[in-house]
């Protein structure tokens, strides 16, 4: 592959970068998406406190796949819920 032909490739990953909005909390800058899989963390934790009070986690299906699907969709409902424009 010439030289030119990698530039073209490589060209366009400029335009992906500086699309992440930054948070300042007590001067440290954090990015957004890391927030919010924090916070998806805690919904998690309190999902699982509910189902495991209403005795149905017994019957979820694969367990690990059903936690990391739903960390996923917390994490980008947040996403959704705050940063939306």
């Amino acid at each position: 592959m010439s030289l030119r032909a990698r530039i073209a490739l490589l060209a366009p990953l400029g335009l992906l970068t500086g699309c992440d909005p930054i948070l300042s909390i007590d001067g440290a800058f954090f990015p957004a998406w890391l927030l919010c899989m924090i916070g998806a963390a805690f919904l998690l934790g309190l999902i699982r406190l509910v189902l495991n009070r209403w005795k149905i986690e017994q019957h979820v299906g694969p367990r690990t796949l059903v936690y990391v699907c739903t960390y996923l969709t917390c994490t980008l409902g947040l996403w959704l819920l705050i940063f939306r424009k």
